[in-house]
Protein backbone atom coordinates (compact mmCIF):
# COMPACT_ATOMS: atom_id res chain seq x y z
CA UNK A 1 0.00 0.00 0.00
CA UNK A 2 1.12 3.75 -0.98
CA UNK A 3 1.94 5.63 2.07
CA UNK A 4 -0.57 7.98 0.96
CA UNK A 5 -3.13 5.29 1.43
CA UNK A 6 -2.13 3.73 4.40
CA UNK A 7 -2.69 7.16 5.63
CA UNK A 8 -5.75 7.58 4.78
CA UNK A 9 -6.47 4.16 5.90
CA UNK A 10 -5.51 5.06 9.62
CA UNK A 11 -7.77 8.29 9.21
CA UNK A 12 -10.83 6.50 8.17
CA UNK A 13 -10.53 3.50 11.59
CA UNK A 14 -9.48 6.82 13.30
CA UNK A 15 -12.68 8.77 12.41
CA UNK A 16 -14.73 5.67 12.20
CA UNK A 17 -14.07 5.04 15.90
CA UNK A 18 -14.78 8.82 16.87
CA UNK A 19 -17.85 8.80 15.46
CA UNK A 20 -18.87 5.38 16.88
CA UNK A 21 -17.63 6.64 20.41
CA UNK A 22 -19.45 9.74 20.05
CA UNK A 23 -22.47 8.30 18.73
CA UNK A 24 -22.46 6.17 21.98
CA UNK A 25 -21.00 8.81 24.92
CA UNK A 26 -24.15 11.45 23.30
CA UNK A 27 -26.85 8.67 23.83
CA UNK A 28 -25.47 7.60 26.94
CA UNK A 29 -25.72 11.32 27.87
CA UNK A 30 -29.18 12.17 26.54
CA UNK A 31 -30.52 8.91 28.23
CA UNK A 32 -28.48 9.72 32.04
CA UNK A 33 -29.42 13.81 31.77
CA UNK A 34 -33.02 13.32 31.67
CA UNK A 35 -32.66 10.35 33.85
CA UNK A 36 -30.81 12.21 36.48
CA UNK A 37 -32.51 15.67 35.91
CA UNK A 38 -36.13 13.13 36.39
CA UNK A 39 -34.42 12.18 39.65
CA UNK A 40 -32.74 15.27 41.30
CA UNK A 41 -34.26 18.61 39.15
CA UNK A 42 -32.85 21.04 36.81
CA UNK A 43 -31.05 22.80 39.85
CA UNK A 44 -29.23 19.69 41.20
CA UNK A 45 -28.38 19.38 37.63
CA UNK A 46 -27.23 22.55 36.70
CA UNK A 47 -24.09 22.14 39.29
CA UNK A 48 -22.63 18.85 37.82
CA UNK A 49 -22.26 21.82 34.78
CA UNK A 50 -20.73 24.19 36.74
CA UNK A 51 -18.37 21.94 38.42
CA UNK A 52 -16.91 21.24 35.23
CA UNK A 53 -16.61 24.59 33.66
CA UNK A 54 -14.73 25.51 37.14
CA UNK A 55 -12.35 22.53 36.47
CA UNK A 56 -11.96 24.30 32.72
CA UNK A 57 -10.89 27.31 34.64
CA UNK A 58 -8.22 25.65 36.66
CA UNK A 59 -7.08 23.65 33.16
CA UNK A 60 -5.68 27.69 32.15
CA UNK A 61 -3.20 27.25 34.06
CA UNK A 62 -2.75 23.16 33.21
CA UNK A 63 -2.60 24.04 29.71
CA UNK A 64 0.29 25.74 29.98
CA UNK A 65 2.21 23.15 30.67
CA UNK A 66 0.92 20.53 28.96
CA UNK A 67 -0.61 21.71 25.48
CA UNK A 68 2.09 21.01 23.30
CA UNK A 69 3.33 18.13 24.88
CA UNK A 70 1.79 15.72 21.96
CA UNK A 71 3.53 18.10 19.55
CA UNK A 72 7.29 17.86 21.35
CA UNK A 73 7.04 14.44 21.88
CA UNK A 74 5.96 13.22 18.60
CA UNK A 75 8.08 15.29 16.80
CA UNK A 76 10.90 13.90 18.83
CA UNK A 77 9.86 10.68 18.64
CA UNK A 78 9.62 10.35 14.59
CA UNK A 79 13.07 11.87 14.89
CA UNK A 80 14.34 9.45 16.61
CA UNK A 81 15.31 11.77 19.73
CA UNK A 82 14.68 9.45 22.32
CA UNK A 83 16.51 11.27 24.71
CA UNK A 84 14.75 14.03 24.08
CA UNK A 85 11.59 12.99 24.28
CA UNK A 86 12.62 11.18 27.76
CA UNK A 87 12.97 14.65 28.68
CA UNK A 88 9.76 16.34 28.26
CA UNK A 89 7.99 12.94 29.38
CA UNK A 90 9.91 12.74 32.56
CA UNK A 91 9.59 16.75 33.68
CA UNK A 92 6.16 16.76 32.41
CA UNK A 93 5.43 14.19 35.05
CA UNK A 94 6.92 15.76 37.93
CA UNK A 95 5.85 19.42 37.22
CA UNK A 96 2.09 17.99 36.92
CA UNK A 97 2.59 16.18 40.42
CA UNK A 98 3.43 19.76 41.80
CA UNK A 99 0.66 22.07 39.82
CA UNK A 100 -2.00 19.23 41.32
CA UNK A 101 -0.67 19.89 44.77
CA UNK A 102 -0.75 24.09 44.34
CA UNK A 103 -4.38 23.43 42.71
CA UNK A 104 -5.66 21.34 45.62
CA UNK A 105 -5.67 24.08 47.65
CA UNK A 106 -8.38 26.68 45.82
CA UNK A 107 -10.49 23.01 44.79
CA UNK A 108 -10.75 23.22 48.55
CA UNK A 109 -11.46 26.33 49.78
CA UNK A 110 -14.63 26.51 46.99
CA UNK A 111 -15.75 23.17 48.52
CA UNK A 112 -15.80 24.42 52.05
CA UNK A 113 -17.09 28.20 51.42
CA UNK A 114 -19.57 26.66 48.45
CA UNK A 115 -22.54 28.31 50.33
CA UNK A 116 -20.76 31.73 50.39
CA UNK A 117 -19.40 32.02 46.75
CA UNK A 118 -22.87 30.71 44.61
CA UNK A 119 -26.59 30.32 44.94
CA UNK A 120 -26.49 26.74 46.10
CA UNK A 121 -30.17 25.61 47.59
CA UNK A 122 -29.63 24.59 51.09
CA UNK A 123 -31.69 21.47 50.88
CA UNK A 124 -28.63 19.80 47.87
CA UNK A 125 -25.71 21.47 49.62
CA UNK A 126 -23.81 19.16 51.38
CA UNK A 127 -24.72 16.30 47.94
CA UNK A 128 -23.61 19.19 45.44
CA UNK A 129 -19.78 19.97 47.76
CA UNK A 130 -19.68 15.92 47.81
CA UNK A 131 -19.89 16.23 44.01
CA UNK A 132 -17.51 18.76 43.31
CA UNK A 133 -15.32 17.33 45.84
CA UNK A 134 -15.40 14.65 43.95
CA UNK A 135 -15.25 15.79 40.36
CA UNK A 136 -12.06 18.22 41.51
CA UNK A 137 -9.75 15.46 42.91
CA UNK A 138 -10.72 13.24 39.83
CA UNK A 139 -9.75 16.62 37.70
CA UNK A 140 -6.09 16.78 40.18
CA UNK A 141 -5.28 13.31 39.09
CA UNK A 142 -5.73 13.77 35.49
CA UNK A 143 -3.53 16.52 35.37
CA UNK A 144 -1.04 13.93 37.50
CA UNK A 145 -1.01 10.95 34.34
CA UNK A 146 -2.36 13.33 31.76
CA UNK A 147 0.85 12.65 29.55
CA UNK A 148 0.07 9.15 29.68
CA UNK A 149 -2.85 9.88 27.18
CA UNK A 150 -0.06 10.71 24.52
CA UNK A 151 0.78 7.14 23.38
CA UNK A 152 -1.69 6.46 21.04
CA UNK A 153 -1.33 10.30 19.73
CA UNK A 154 2.78 9.87 18.83
CA UNK A 155 1.56 6.49 17.18
CA UNK A 156 -1.76 7.95 15.03
CA UNK A 157 -4.14 5.30 17.09
CA UNK A 158 -6.69 7.53 18.08
CA UNK A 159 -8.59 4.50 17.20
CA UNK A 160 -8.22 2.88 20.63
CA UNK A 161 -8.34 6.33 22.41
CA UNK A 162 -11.31 6.33 21.31
CA UNK A 163 -12.30 2.64 22.04
CA UNK A 164 -11.36 3.12 25.86
CA UNK A 165 -14.05 6.37 26.03
CA UNK A 166 -16.87 4.29 24.22
CA UNK A 167 -16.01 1.58 27.68
CA UNK A 168 -15.22 4.28 29.88
CA UNK A 169 -19.09 5.63 28.87
CA UNK A 170 -20.44 2.45 28.94
CA UNK A 171 -18.85 2.00 32.67
CA UNK A 172 -20.03 5.17 33.76
CA UNK A 173 -23.87 4.76 32.79
CA UNK A 174 -23.98 1.34 34.30
CA UNK A 175 -22.75 2.73 37.60
CA UNK A 176 -24.95 5.54 37.58
CA UNK A 177 -27.78 3.55 36.92
CA UNK A 178 -27.45 1.00 39.49
CA UNK A 179 -27.05 3.54 42.10
CA UNK A 180 -30.48 5.77 41.30
CA UNK A 181 -32.11 2.31 41.00
CA UNK A 182 -30.94 0.73 44.17
CA UNK A 183 -29.90 4.00 46.53
CA UNK A 184 -31.54 6.91 47.72
CA UNK A 185 -31.13 9.83 44.71
CA UNK A 186 -27.81 12.16 45.41
CA UNK A 187 -26.28 13.88 42.94
CA UNK A 188 -22.63 13.22 44.08
CA UNK A 189 -23.32 9.86 42.22
CA UNK A 190 -21.96 11.27 39.17
CA UNK A 191 -18.72 12.07 41.15
CA UNK A 192 -18.35 8.71 41.93
CA UNK A 193 -18.59 7.69 38.40
CA UNK A 194 -16.11 10.58 37.62
CA UNK A 195 -13.43 8.85 40.16
CA UNK A 196 -14.44 5.25 39.09
CA UNK A 197 -13.38 5.86 35.31
CA UNK A 198 -10.88 7.75 35.72
CA UNK A 199 -8.61 5.37 37.50
CA UNK A 200 -9.99 2.78 34.67
CA UNK A 201 -8.62 5.42 32.06
CA UNK A 202 -5.74 5.65 34.06
CA UNK A 203 -4.87 2.23 33.63
CA UNK A 204 -5.29 1.54 30.14
CA UNK A 205 -3.36 4.72 29.34
CA UNK A 206 -0.71 3.30 31.36
CA UNK A 207 -0.77 0.05 29.29
CA UNK A 208 -0.77 1.83 25.81
CA UNK A 209 2.38 3.64 27.13
CA UNK A 210 4.19 1.07 27.77
CA UNK A 211 3.03 -0.53 24.17
CA UNK A 212 3.58 2.26 21.99
CA UNK A 213 6.43 4.13 23.94
CA UNK A 214 9.13 1.26 25.06
CA UNK A 215 11.27 4.26 24.68
CA UNK A 216 10.22 6.25 27.41
CA UNK A 217 11.38 6.17 30.80
CA UNK A 218 11.08 8.07 33.48
CA UNK A 219 13.93 8.62 35.47
CA UNK A 220 15.30 11.47 36.82
CA UNK A 221 18.28 11.87 35.37
CA UNK A 222 15.90 13.05 32.65
CA UNK A 223 13.91 15.88 34.21
CA UNK A 224 14.93 19.31 32.58
CA UNK A 225 14.36 22.58 33.52
CA UNK A 226 14.88 23.89 29.75
CA UNK A 227 12.20 21.27 28.79
CA UNK A 228 9.53 22.45 31.04
CA UNK A 229 10.49 26.32 29.95
CA UNK A 230 10.12 25.48 26.33
CA UNK A 231 6.95 23.88 26.76
CA UNK A 232 6.04 26.84 28.70
CA UNK A 233 6.81 29.36 26.46
CA UNK A 234 4.57 27.68 23.73
CA UNK A 235 2.12 26.41 25.61
CA UNK A 236 1.40 29.82 27.50
CA UNK A 237 -0.35 31.00 24.92
CA UNK A 238 -2.33 27.95 24.29
CA UNK A 239 -3.06 29.11 28.03
CA UNK A 240 -4.36 32.47 26.86
CA UNK A 241 -6.40 31.24 23.88
CA UNK A 242 -8.23 28.73 26.87
CA UNK A 243 -8.99 31.90 28.78
CA UNK A 244 -10.01 33.84 25.96
CA UNK A 245 -12.65 30.79 25.23
CA UNK A 246 -13.88 30.79 28.70
CA UNK A 247 -14.68 34.31 28.59
CA UNK A 248 -16.57 33.95 25.04
CA UNK A 249 -18.61 31.15 26.30
CA UNK A 250 -17.31 29.48 29.19
CA UNK A 251 -19.04 31.92 31.85
CA UNK A 252 -22.45 31.24 31.02
CA UNK A 253 -23.28 29.09 33.61
CA UNK A 254 -21.36 31.14 36.63
CA UNK A 255 -23.05 34.19 35.27
CA UNK A 256 -26.90 32.43 34.89
CA UNK A 257 -26.04 31.96 38.53
CA UNK A 258 -25.20 34.89 40.12
CA UNK A 259 -26.73 37.20 37.50
CA UNK A 260 -29.87 35.64 37.07
CA UNK A 261 -30.78 32.58 38.86
CA UNK A 262 -30.00 29.07 40.13
CA UNK A 263 -33.10 27.82 38.08
CA UNK A 264 -32.08 30.00 35.10
CA UNK A 265 -28.38 28.17 35.45
CA UNK A 266 -29.87 24.89 34.84
CA UNK A 267 -31.84 25.96 32.11
CA UNK A 268 -28.99 27.08 30.31
CA UNK A 269 -27.04 24.10 31.87
CA UNK A 270 -29.62 21.39 30.02
CA UNK A 271 -30.35 23.61 26.61
CA UNK A 272 -26.58 23.77 25.92
CA UNK A 273 -25.83 20.17 26.01
CA UNK A 274 -26.33 19.66 22.52
CA UNK A 275 -24.06 22.51 21.13
CA UNK A 276 -21.52 21.33 23.54
CA UNK A 277 -22.02 17.56 22.52
CA UNK A 278 -22.10 18.88 18.51
CA UNK A 279 -19.29 20.70 19.21
CA UNK A 280 -17.44 18.23 20.86
CA UNK A 281 -17.79 16.08 17.66
CA UNK A 282 -16.57 18.23 15.45
CA UNK A 283 -13.44 19.30 17.40
CA UNK A 284 -12.83 15.72 17.64
CA UNK A 285 -12.80 14.69 14.16
CA UNK A 286 -10.67 17.70 13.37
CA UNK A 287 -8.15 16.36 15.90
CA UNK A 288 -7.74 13.02 14.11
CA UNK A 289 -6.33 14.69 11.58
CA UNK A 290 -3.85 15.92 13.96
CA UNK A 291 -1.00 13.56 14.72
CA UNK A 292 -0.26 12.98 11.20
CA UNK A 293 0.00 16.80 10.91
CA UNK A 294 2.42 16.55 13.68
CA UNK A 295 4.63 13.29 11.81
CA UNK A 296 4.19 15.13 8.62
CA UNK A 297 5.87 18.59 10.06
CA UNK A 298 8.83 16.68 11.93
CA UNK A 299 10.20 15.32 8.15
CA UNK A 300 9.49 19.05 6.77
CA UNK A 301 6.42 17.75 4.53
CA UNK A 302 4.49 20.84 4.54
CA UNK A 303 2.71 20.09 0.98
CA UNK A 304 0.96 17.06 2.93
CA UNK A 305 0.22 19.69 6.05
CA UNK A 306 -1.68 21.86 3.63
CA UNK A 307 -3.17 19.36 1.68
CA UNK A 308 -4.68 18.08 5.16
CA UNK A 309 -5.68 20.98 6.45
CA UNK A 310 -7.98 22.10 3.36
CA UNK A 311 -8.99 18.50 2.86
CA UNK A 312 -10.54 18.46 6.51
CA UNK A 313 -12.20 21.77 5.88
CA UNK A 314 -14.38 20.32 3.25
CA UNK A 315 -15.01 17.23 5.10
CA UNK A 316 -15.94 18.81 8.16
CA UNK A 317 -18.13 21.64 5.92
CA UNK A 318 -20.38 18.93 4.54
CA UNK A 319 -21.44 18.06 8.13
CA UNK A 320 -21.66 21.36 9.09
CA UNK A 321 -24.82 23.21 7.91
CA UNK A 322 -26.68 20.27 9.53
CA UNK A 323 -26.52 20.66 13.13
CA UNK A 324 -28.26 23.92 13.23
CA UNK A 325 -30.97 23.25 10.59
CA UNK A 326 -32.29 20.27 13.15
CA UNK A 327 -31.84 22.11 15.86
CA UNK A 328 -33.48 25.25 14.62
CA UNK A 329 -36.70 23.35 13.28
CA UNK A 330 -36.61 20.29 15.58
CA UNK A 331 -34.95 21.22 18.93
CA UNK A 332 -38.39 21.89 20.87
CA UNK A 333 -39.11 18.46 20.02
CA UNK A 334 -35.92 16.87 20.85
CA UNK A 335 -35.93 18.88 24.50
CA UNK A 336 -39.71 18.06 25.01
CA UNK A 337 -39.08 14.17 24.13
CA UNK A 338 -35.75 14.33 26.42
CA UNK A 339 -36.53 16.35 29.24
CA UNK A 340 -40.59 16.56 29.62
CA UNK A 341 -41.85 19.01 32.28
CA UNK A 342 -39.50 21.70 31.42
CA UNK A 343 -39.85 24.58 28.86
CA UNK A 344 -38.70 22.85 25.08
CA UNK A 345 -39.73 26.16 23.55
CA UNK A 346 -37.18 28.07 25.86
CA UNK A 347 -34.42 25.60 25.77
CA UNK A 348 -34.60 25.38 21.95
CA UNK A 349 -34.42 28.96 21.48
CA UNK A 350 -31.37 28.91 24.15
CA UNK A 351 -29.79 26.46 22.25
CA UNK A 352 -30.02 27.54 18.54
CA UNK A 353 -28.86 31.29 20.00
CA UNK A 354 -25.87 29.42 21.17
CA UNK A 355 -25.12 28.11 17.71
CA UNK A 356 -25.38 31.20 15.47
CA UNK A 357 -21.72 30.79 14.49
CA UNK A 358 -21.61 27.19 13.79
CA UNK A 359 -22.09 26.91 10.27
CA UNK A 360 -18.61 28.86 10.23
CA UNK A 361 -17.13 27.21 13.73
CA UNK A 362 -17.75 23.44 12.45
CA UNK A 363 -16.25 24.20 9.43
CA UNK A 364 -13.16 26.07 10.27
CA UNK A 365 -12.39 22.91 13.72
CA UNK A 366 -9.52 21.39 11.33
CA UNK A 367 -7.74 24.89 10.96
CA UNK A 368 -6.66 25.52 14.98
CA UNK A 369 -4.47 22.16 13.84
CA UNK A 370 -2.26 24.80 12.00
CA UNK A 371 -1.78 27.08 14.64
CA UNK A 372 -0.75 24.08 16.60
CA UNK A 373 1.43 22.18 14.45
CA UNK A 374 3.34 25.40 13.42
CA UNK A 375 3.32 26.46 17.24
CA UNK A 376 1.98 29.70 16.61
CA UNK A 377 -0.96 30.31 18.57
CA UNK A 378 0.68 33.66 19.85
CA UNK A 379 -1.40 36.13 17.45
CA UNK A 380 -4.43 33.88 17.61
CA UNK A 381 -4.42 34.13 21.44
CA UNK A 382 -3.83 37.90 21.39
CA UNK A 383 -6.59 38.41 18.76
CA UNK A 384 -9.03 36.01 20.63
CA UNK A 385 -8.46 37.90 24.14
CA UNK A 386 -9.47 41.38 22.69
CA UNK A 387 -12.95 39.52 21.40
CA UNK A 388 -13.64 38.38 24.56
CA UNK A 389 -13.02 41.49 26.33
CA UNK A 390 -15.61 42.81 23.99
CA UNK A 391 -17.81 39.74 24.46
CA UNK A 392 -18.04 40.46 28.06
CA UNK A 393 -18.28 44.50 27.59
CA UNK A 394 -21.14 43.59 25.62
CA UNK A 395 -23.31 41.18 27.78
CA UNK A 396 -22.73 43.26 30.66
CA UNK A 397 -23.95 46.19 28.92
CA UNK A 398 -26.92 44.37 27.57
CA UNK A 399 -27.81 42.70 30.86
CA UNK A 400 -28.13 46.33 32.52
CA UNK A 401 -31.00 46.84 30.34
CA UNK A 402 -32.56 43.49 30.37
CA UNK A 403 -35.53 42.93 32.07
CA UNK A 404 -36.61 39.01 31.49
CA UNK A 405 -34.91 36.25 32.92
CA UNK A 406 -35.39 34.50 29.39
CA UNK A 407 -33.55 38.13 27.60
CA UNK A 408 -30.70 37.54 29.91
CA UNK A 409 -30.30 33.98 29.23
CA UNK A 410 -30.32 34.62 25.64
CA UNK A 411 -28.01 37.60 26.47
CA UNK A 412 -25.66 35.29 27.88
CA UNK A 413 -25.46 32.59 25.50
CA UNK A 414 -25.94 34.49 22.21
CA UNK A 415 -23.33 37.47 22.77
CA UNK A 416 -20.40 35.55 22.40
CA UNK A 417 -21.27 32.89 19.77
CA UNK A 418 -22.21 36.38 17.26
CA UNK A 419 -18.49 37.30 18.37
CA UNK A 420 -17.38 34.17 17.50
CA UNK A 421 -18.53 34.26 14.18
CA UNK A 422 -17.19 37.80 13.42
CA UNK A 423 -13.21 36.11 14.26
CA UNK A 424 -14.22 33.38 12.50
CA UNK A 425 -14.54 35.59 9.67
CA UNK A 426 -12.16 38.27 10.39
CA UNK A 427 -9.16 36.25 11.69
CA UNK A 428 -8.67 32.33 11.28
CA UNK A 429 -8.72 31.99 7.43
CA UNK A 430 -6.30 34.42 6.74
CA UNK A 431 -3.63 33.94 9.35
CA UNK A 432 -4.05 30.01 8.17
CA UNK A 433 -3.52 30.87 4.87
CA UNK A 434 -0.50 33.04 5.57
CA UNK A 435 1.28 30.64 7.59
CA UNK A 436 0.82 27.86 5.10
CA UNK A 437 1.61 30.25 1.88
CA UNK A 438 -1.27 29.61 0.49
CA UNK A 439 -3.68 32.14 -1.31
CA UNK A 440 -5.97 34.50 0.83
CA UNK A 441 -9.10 33.58 -0.20
CA UNK A 442 -8.09 29.88 0.22
CA UNK A 443 -10.44 28.80 2.92
CA UNK A 444 -12.87 31.68 2.48
CA UNK A 445 -14.28 29.97 -0.43
CA UNK A 446 -15.25 26.86 1.37
CA UNK A 447 -16.36 28.97 4.23
CA UNK A 448 -18.81 30.70 1.89
CA UNK A 449 -20.24 27.65 0.09
CA UNK A 450 -20.78 26.66 3.68
CA UNK A 451 -23.27 29.19 4.65
CA UNK A 452 -25.07 29.04 0.94
CA UNK A 453 -26.14 25.51 1.86
CA UNK A 454 -26.74 26.43 5.32
CA UNK A 455 -29.82 28.30 3.63
CA UNK A 456 -30.66 25.30 1.49
CA UNK A 457 -30.74 22.63 4.71
CA UNK A 458 -32.58 25.23 6.47
CA UNK A 459 -35.17 25.10 3.86
CA UNK A 460 -34.77 21.85 3.22
CA UNK A 461 -35.57 21.53 7.50
CA UNK A 462 -38.29 24.13 6.94
CA UNK A 463 -40.17 21.42 4.15
CA UNK A 464 -39.74 18.50 6.67
CA UNK A 465 -40.84 20.22 9.49
CA UNK A 466 -44.12 21.59 7.58
CA UNK A 467 -44.83 18.26 5.75
CA UNK A 468 -44.02 15.62 9.35
CA UNK A 469 -44.29 17.79 11.92
CA UNK A 470 -43.12 14.48 14.19
CA UNK A 471 -44.06 14.44 17.85
CA UNK A 472 -42.30 10.85 19.27
CA UNK A 473 -38.24 9.39 18.64
CA UNK A 474 -38.94 8.18 15.79
CA UNK A 475 -39.80 10.84 13.42
CA UNK A 476 -37.75 12.54 15.37
CA UNK A 477 -34.79 10.86 14.31
CA UNK A 478 -36.75 10.53 11.03
CA UNK A 479 -36.96 14.75 10.03
CA UNK A 480 -33.44 14.46 11.12
CA UNK A 481 -32.19 11.84 9.09
CA UNK A 482 -34.06 13.15 6.04
CA UNK A 483 -32.73 16.76 6.53
CA UNK A 484 -29.42 15.37 7.17
CA UNK A 485 -29.34 13.02 3.50
CA UNK A 486 -30.36 16.28 2.06
CA UNK A 487 -27.43 18.53 3.55
CA UNK A 488 -24.78 15.75 2.75
CA UNK A 489 -25.90 15.67 -0.76
CA UNK A 490 -25.95 18.97 -1.92
CA UNK A 491 -22.41 19.24 0.50
CA UNK A 492 -20.72 16.40 -1.70
CA UNK A 493 -22.09 17.61 -4.99
CA UNK A 494 -21.21 21.99 -3.95
CA UNK A 495 -18.35 21.70 -1.25
CA UNK A 496 -15.97 18.87 -2.71
CA UNK A 497 -13.88 19.30 -5.91
CA UNK A 498 -13.44 16.27 -8.11
CA UNK A 499 -10.23 14.84 -6.25
CA UNK A 500 -12.20 15.42 -3.39
CA UNK A 501 -15.32 13.22 -4.02
CA UNK A 502 -12.56 10.91 -5.60
CA UNK A 503 -10.35 10.78 -2.23
CA UNK A 504 -13.39 10.33 -0.14
CA UNK A 505 -15.10 7.77 -2.15
CA UNK A 506 -11.60 6.03 -2.05
CA UNK A 507 -10.83 6.66 1.60
CA UNK A 508 -14.66 4.53 2.04
CA UNK A 509 -13.87 1.45 -0.09
CA UNK A 510 -10.49 1.08 1.81
CA UNK A 511 -12.15 1.15 5.06
CA UNK A 512 -14.27 -1.08 4.27
CA UNK A 513 -12.23 -3.56 2.43
CA UNK A 514 -9.49 -3.25 5.33
CA UNK A 515 -6.92 -1.38 2.40
CA UNK A 516 -4.16 -4.37 2.81
CA UNK A 517 -1.59 -4.71 5.08
CA UNK A 518 0.12 -1.95 7.00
Amino acid sequence: MSGSGSKDRQLFINMAVQITSFVISALISFFLTRYVVAKLGREAYGFVGLANNFISYAQILVTALNAMASRFITISIHREEYRTANQYFTSLIFANILIAVVLTVPAAVIVVFMDRLLDVPAGILGDVQILWALLFAQSLLGVVTSVLGTATYVRNRLDLDYARTIVSELLRAGILLLAFRFLPPHVYYMGVAAVICFFYRAMVNYRLTRRFLPEIQVRRRFFSMARIRELLSSGIWNSVLQLSRILLDGLDLLMSNVLVSAAAMGSVSIAKNLPIMISSAFSSISYVFLPQLNISFAKGDMDDIREQLIFSMKLLGMFACIPVACVCFFGDTFFALWVPGEDAGLLRTIAVAAMVSTPLSYSMAGLWNAFYVTNRLKQDALYHICLSVITLGIVFVSLSVARTEEAKMLIIVGVSAVVTGVGLLTFVPLYVARIMQLKWTTFYIPALKCLAMTAVVMAAAAAVRHTVNATGWFGLVAECAVTGVAGLAVSFAVLLGREDRARLIGLLRRGQTGGGSR
